[in-house]
């Protein structure tokens, strides 16, 4: 039994893969929602990975998981979108690229995100957001844009009540790059005081 749920977790979530044309239409009204505007342009080859888990997906692999993953569903509970891009940029799209991910991080900063990490480096960059409610008591939104020296990109925006508990287990299930160690963690509790 605990074989097939495994299996049928596996469909779900490669089924995700392959979903990776939706419409983010019903989420850019969410306050977590980053719109990264049009990747395709900046990648070539076959090294491309799509996520895209709207919120009934997200609910199916919730229910699926059941009583044999009670983590990841926990996990799940209030998330409405995981989307995420990674792709190697070609050398002559890169400086396209990093303006693209200064573009983004102007509009994520007038629009009350939190930038909680910043690493710009040579030829090397990732900024961290997260996005809390009207009130400020939770996390609504999570967004990472980065481009490493290698040139391989990654853009991953979650959308929904986050736990930021959880945030390094979500990482670890759906292969999302790992953000926040205890250290990340104090500071993004700061930067929300100041």
């Amino acid at each position: 039994m605990k074989y097939l749920m495994k299996t049928s977790m596996l469909a779900v979530f490669l089924f995700a893969l392959t979903v990776n044309a939706q419409d983010d239409g019903n989420y850019v009204n969410e306050p977590g929602y980053v719109d990264f505007g049009k990747l395709t342009s900046f990648y070539k080859g076959d090294d491309i990975t799509e996520v895209f888990m709207d919120a009934p997906l997200l609910r199916m692999v919730s229910k699926l998981s059941g009583e044999n993953d009670p983590e990841l569903k926990n996990l799940l509970t209030g998330l409405k979108l995981i989307k995420v891009y990674s792709f190697i940029v070609p050398e002559n799209e890169r400086k396209n690229l990093v303006k693209r991910i200064k573009e983004i991080d102007k509009k994520l900063l007038s629009k009350k995100w939190y930038r909680i990490i910043k690493v710009k480096e040579k030829n090397k960059y990732t900024n961290v957001y997260l996005k809390s409610s009207n009130d400020e008591n939770n996390i609504v939104g999570l967004a990472v844009v980065s481009i490493d020296d290698n040139g391989k990109a990654s853009f991953v925006n979650i959308v929904g009540n986050i736990n930021m508990d959880n945030l390094g287990k979500l990482s670890d299930k759906f292969n999302i790059p790992k953000m926040f160690s205890k250290k990340h963690k104090k500071k993004v509790t700061e930067e929300k005081k100041k």
